[in-house]
Formats: C-alpha cells, sequence, structure tokens
C-alpha cells in the first residue's frame, strides 16, 4: 500500500463507474481527496458519504467542465491555492459518444477530455506532484487508456483536434486514448527528474453507466456485456493494487491492462508520433 499518510490525491471523474470506486479504496487507505467533477449536486452527494465514512480526512469538491481549457486552468489554480503538495493524480473522467462535440476551444470533445485535459492537469499541477528534495516516496499520475486503443492501427495526428468522422469506440475515442498513451509514455522521462512516476492503465471491460447506455459503445458488445464486463469495484481494487505495486518499487512508465503490467502498442512507442502529439497539445495549453 502507498503511504497516505497527510496525502492527497486528485480524480477526475470520481462521481461514478471506477472513479466511485477508486475514491472509496483511497478513502478507506487514508487519503485525503479532492474530487473534480461537472455535477455539483453528484459532488456533493460523494463528498457526504465520504466525510460521514472518513471524518478525519479532507476532502473537497471542485467543479469543471474538463473540455474547457479556461475551466481546465481555474480548477487547477483553485486546487493548488487549496494543496501545496500532492502524492496521486488520476485522470479517470472520459468521453466515449459517437456524436460530435466540439469544446468552446473548438476541439473534438474526446480529444479535448481524454487527451487534452490529462495532460493539461500534469503540467498545472506539476509542481505540487514534485516531490524534489523532500526525500520522500516518488509521486504517481495514472492515465487511463482502453482496449480499444489494440484496434488503432495509424494516427493521423493532424485530425485528432477535429476528425472527419466520430466513430465511437473504435473511432474518435480509441485515437483519443492512444494519444493519452503515446504521451504518457514519452513524459515519463522528464517527470522522473521531479520525482514524478507516470502509469498508464487499462481497466479492462468495465460495468459502468457509459459502457451500458453510451451511443458510442458497438451492439455486439452491449450484448456480451454481461458475460464479458467486470464490476468497476473489481477493476478499480485491480489496478488500484498494480498502481501501488508499481510506486512501492519506484517503476514508472508502465501499461498496465486489467491489473497486469503489458507491453505497449507499437503504435503508442511511434517516437515521431510521440512527439507530433505532445507538441500538438502544448499548442493548447498555452
Amino acid at each position: 500500500m502507498i503511504s497516505s499518510t497527510k496525502k492527497t490525491a486528485v480524480l477526475t471523474g470520481s462521481t461514478g463507474g471506477i472513479g466511485l470506486e477508486i475514491s472509496k479504496i483511497l478513502a478507506k487507505q487514508g487519503w485525503n481527496l479532492a474530487l473534480v467533477n461537472r455535477s455539483q449536486e453528484k459532488t456533493n452527494f460523494q463528498l457526504e458519504e465520504l466525510r460521514k465514512s472518513h471524518p478525519s480526512q479532507k476532502f473537497t469538491g471542485f467543479i469543471a467542465n474538463l473540455m474547457d481549457a479556461s475551466d481546465i486552468n481555474r480548477v487547477a489554480a483553485e486546487i493548488r491555492s487549496e494543496y501545496t503538495e500532492i502524492s496521486a493524480l488520476y485522470n479517470i473522467a472520459g468521453l466515449l459518444t459517437d456524436k460530435r462535440i466540439m469544446s468552446p476551444q473548438n476541439v473534438e470533445g474526446h480529444f479535448a477530455l481524454n487527451t487534452l485535459a490529462p495532460y493539461a492537469l500534469t503540467q498545472l499541477l506539476r509542481n505540487q506532484l514534485a516531490t524534489g528534495e523532500r526525500n520522500i516516496q516518488p509521486s504517481v499520475i495514472v492515465n487511463f487508456s482502453s482496449s480499444a486503443i489494440n484496434a488503432v492501427k495509424e494516427l493521423d495526428v493532424g485530425t485528432l483536434k477535429n476528425p472527419e468522422s466520430i466513430g465511437g469506440l473504435m473511432g474518435a475515442y480509441a485515437t483519443s486514448k492512444t494519444a493519452l498513451t503515446a504521451v504518457s509514455a514519452l513524459m515519463k522521462e522528464d517527470l522522473l527528474k521531479d520525482g514524478i512516476l507516470i502509469q498508464v492503465v487499462d481497466p479492462g471491460p468495465t460495468k459502468t453507466s457509459m459502457t451500458g447506455s453510451s451511443d458510442g459503445m458497438p451492439w455486439y458488445l452491449l450484448l456480451l456485456r454481461p458475460l464479458l464486463f467486470k464490476s468497476a469495484k473489481l477493476q478499480a481494487q485491480r489496478l488500484i493494487n498494480a498502481v501501488e505495486s508499481a510506486v512501492s518499487e519506484g517503476k514508472s512508465g508502465l501499461f498496465i491492462s486489467e491489473g497486469q503490467q503489458k507491453p505497449y502498442p507499437p503504435i503508442s512507442l511511434d517516437k515521431d508520433i510521440q512527439t507530433e502529439i505532445k507538441l500538438l497539445l502544448d499548442t493548447q495549453i498555452q
């Protein structure tokens, strides 16, 4: 278990599915939690439940639309003002749809939420995550990928901001998760300079509201969902165990699928693609 004494984890997308289960696990372990969500009502309910169960810990809610770059900047500033040190950042919030949704900055929604938001929060909270000279256990960033990226064999980085078609699970969703996986692998060495580890996790097929009712899910997966998809509680515990093991051993840059370390999909290790994605992301957060 990662030592959680006086430690804070930031979670995005914590009011349902895997995010909710991860918040319960971390709270039980003694973590203080900063929860970033879009719904004030759901966040308030979650905070009430956490405070009732763990009255000695600090739980703070932050409301933001993480598809909006200005909201990301604002909420990051609010988190920085509340917490001087952060030991874990779980970028869980995600979008899956077959509809075209554009951000206020005219960026396609999958790329905005699934790729740009985690990258931006990493940069904006880096000073709080940095362990520097404090001689403590490294902090960790956990970025959420998907098994859908295994279907991506080529990636036109120039189309990520506004792809020609959305295509649901195997379309813009898969490419946005591929982009996040690739840039996460690239950032490993740079983040280590500040004592920050980064892991990429694919929870595996999980029973959540997104996979159960999303218009982006293929019909055949919806039919197989009762048989093949695991509970959010099980998948959350698996990935927490794997992340804790990696942190305790000082390992960074792992790709963890269903709780097990696996090889990265080859496309996500393409250096040219990694560099091109990072350049694109950097232009979006300036």
